[in-house]
């Protein structure tokens, strides 16, 4: 559930328990006229019945010895082992929902808060207990909502912070360092022309970190089949090669292209070439000298598969889970070294997943690398892209 849905359905949650507190209130006010009363009894009854049966997610009735007197179904679809007659202490196993249940009951104040629970693996639920009084006795509706993706996206989103701010932080740092040697009217002038060249590499590597950066933003905002885009991911595999000639030749790496007919994939230009490029120039930059880099592109069914094989130093077994994360590097020194940003393939994965595919990789250190990229073949257009600027334009995403 995204952030969104979640609010979405906390406020639904809120208002049926409005509904479900005022009803069960109302059934312990003032007698009348029976004549008058037992229609709209009858009615509210049934309206308070089908109100806490429809609540989307988990929603529990507790009695006044906090022990549990109804569940619903969503609340049996997530719990399956509640039932009623039990305490919330042995129905949920959780001491703190138990005394915050408790709590409520007897200070007649709503309590929300967040806890942990195992289901299917621990995750985290947003509790709400609302107490009320029928008939003179106390009782709760308690609600639990699922926000472990929730929960999971605001870490995610602190942690890419704190990771963008160290990636930010680190050419900026050397760039002033650099910058006030400059300032050094006696320094030798082949010191301030090797100066000037580092300062320069490390404002490229930070513009290209910007760009990935905004680019992945990119991706995340929308989802889907980009606008009616087609893009022969055979002649982009062929156009990529070519890019990569020059830095192939200087780190003693041969480039090969081994592209088939029929690799039409609903990308635009810039996304194709990002996902080749990334790719191919990871084998360039990391399988080592007197390595082949074989760049595949072919067709699997409904899916184009493009495929970068190297015959170099392959990846560390324990780096191979982590490769497609923000940021990770297996060689940290070596990445910022040649201009890496860390989120190249990472990258691949958003583009490719956004549409169905997935990325893969299987490597053995001293054996080489293989990379696959597989994207469904293209198909009717859905009219679901974030912006594209330079368009075709082989941004430098890495």
């Amino acid at each position: 559930m995204t952030a969104l849905a979640w609010v979405i359905a906390a406020i639904a949650v809120i208002v049926a328990i409005g509904a479900i507190v005022a009803l069960r209130r109302r059934g312990g006010g003032e007698p009348v006229h029976a004549e008058a009363v037992e229609p709209a009894g009858q009615a509210d009854a049934g309206r308070l019945d089908a109100a806490f049966e429809a609540l989307p997610t988990t929603a529990v009735l507790v009695g006044p010895g906090s022990e549990v007197e109804r569940v619903n179904p969503a609340a049996l679809r997530a719990f399956p082992f509640l039932r009623t007659g039990v305490s919330v202490l042995e129905a949920f196993g959780d001491h703190l929902l138990a005394s915050r249940v408790r709590e409520a009951l007897d200070t007649g104040r709503d309590d929300e808060f967040e806890l942990r629970l195992f289901v299917e693996g621990r995750r985290t639920f947003r509790a709400q207990v609302v107490p009320f009084s029928a008939d003179g006795e106390p009782g709760a509706v308690l609600t639990l909502i699922d926000a472990t993706q929730a929960v999971a996206y605001q870490d995610l989103r602190s942690q890419f912070v704190a990771n963008v701010s160290h990636e930010l932080r680190t050419p900026l740092t050397g760039l002033r360092g650099m910058l006030e040697a400059l300032e050094d009217p006696e320094m030798p002038a082949d010191m301030r022309a090797d100066f000037v060249g580092r300062s320069r590499f490390e404002t490229e590597r930070l513009e290209a970190l910007v760009d990935d950066i905004l680019f992945l933003s990119e991706l995340e905002a929308a989802q889907g089949d980009p606008s009616g885009d087609r893009t022969d991911m055979a002649m982009v595999a062929r156009e990529v090669a070519a890019e990569l000639e020059g830095e192939a030749g200087e780190q003693g790496v041969t480039i090969v292209v081994e592209a088939g007919d029929g690799a039409i994939t609903p990308l635009t230009e810039r996304m194709a070439h990002t996902v080749v490029r990334n790719l191919a120039e990871n084998a360039v930059r990391y399988a080592g000298t007197g390595s082949t880099a074989t760049v595949r592109v072919g067709r699997d069914r409904d899916m184009v598969v493009v495929e970068v094989q190297d015959d170099g130093l392959g990846i560390p077994e324990k780096d191979v889970p982590h490769v497609f994360e923000r940021f990770y590097r297996a060689d940290p020194s070596r990445s910022r070294r040649l201009g890496g940003t860390g989120l190249g393939l990472s990258i691949v994965k958003h583009i490719t997943e956004r549409l169905g595919g997935s990325a893969s990789i299987t490597s053995r250190e001293g054996f080489g690398t293989i990379v696959t990229a597989r994207i469904p073949v293209a198909g009717a257009p859905v009219t679901d892209v974030p912006g594209d600027p330079g368009r075709g334009s082989g941004a430098r995403l890495r």
